[in-house]
């Protein structure tokens, strides 16, 4: 695939899906690599799919389409064959429409912002659609948790718990980075560790981590993938993102096109 080969919008949308078959799936990953203005409209379909999971999210939207169901059962009308069509339609079909069809139909009615990023997205509060990645963060204080936004308030001393949604991703490496420039691991463990996620739910991470004096921000990745994460390697890349504290406070990490990057960051 030669970089003047325009690549329709529908075939960055099977990407992103992971349908594509490995071959052509090589060939646009090695077109990515060398056209940034690709990379961008890539994120751009990315970012949207985010914006339209996180506004209509499955565990809100569904019981909402089957209660009205219910309502048009019990409430007779002239027979319209695609009214009979939705009402008939099972449970597992209205999921499949809701997160694979319909995000898909949507995001070409939704405009994205030239100021959005993709690494600010985090996941809604109480949960998260099964095929979206998300971080959250919660202040743990005596009154309970306080769940923080991207570019929330923080002060040293404050302690901090993380969750993740892993969504479809098997992988996931969770780091910080610092005004200091530090880089500090969260998820796993240790760097040798197994970088396997936990599907289906969100996951709290074991320890809670106390915010520091160092200054202007605290910056926490969650970096995904569908195959096995080299920790190390990705920390190098934060270590390099890391040493222009103006570039960690809103740039991404230097990885490959196919694995996704979410941010949240604290103010100080």
């Amino acid at each position: 695939m030669s970089k003047e080969k325009h690549v329709p919008e529908w075939l960055l949308e099977r990407y992103l899906l992971d349908e594509l078959p490995r071959k052509k799936r090589k060939l646009l990953e090695e077109q990515l690599k060398r056209d940034p203005a690709l990379r961008a409209e890539l994120e751009k379909l990315r970012l949207s799919d985010r914006q339209i999971l996180s506004t209509y999210p499955a565990e809100r939207v569904i019981p909402e389409i089957l209660r009205r169901a219910a309502l048009t059962r019990r409430q007779p009308a002239a027979p319209r064959p695609w009214r009979l069509a939705w009402i008939a339609m099972p449970a597992a079909a209205l999921l499949l429409f809701l997160l694979v069809i319909l995000p898909p139909v949507l995001q070409r009615r939704l405009a994205v912002s030239e100021n959005s990023r993709p690494e600010d997205y985090i996941g809604t509060k109480g949960g998260a659609p099964a095929s979206a990645p998300g971080l959250q963060l919660f202040r743990k204080s005596g009154g309970g948790e306080e769940i923080l936004r991207n570019g929330a308030a923080a002060r040293a001393g404050d302690f901090l718990q993380l969750a993740y949604f892993a969504g479809q991703q098997t992988h996931g490496v969770i780091l910080s980075i610092d005004g200091w420039g530090t880089v500090t691991l969260h998820f796993p463990r240790k760097p040798e560790d197994d970088t396997a996620l936990t599907r289906r739910r969100k996951v709290f991470l074991p320890q809670a981590y106390e915010l520091d004096q160092s200054p202007r921000f605290e910056r926490f990745f969650f970096i995904t993938a569908r195959e096995p994460l080299s920790t190390a390697a990705i920390m190098e890349k934060a270590g390099e993102l890391a040493a222009d504290p103006d570039k960690a406070l809103a740039g991404r990490l230097d990885l490959p096109a196919r694995f996704g990057q979410f941010s949240l960051l604290v103010r100080k």
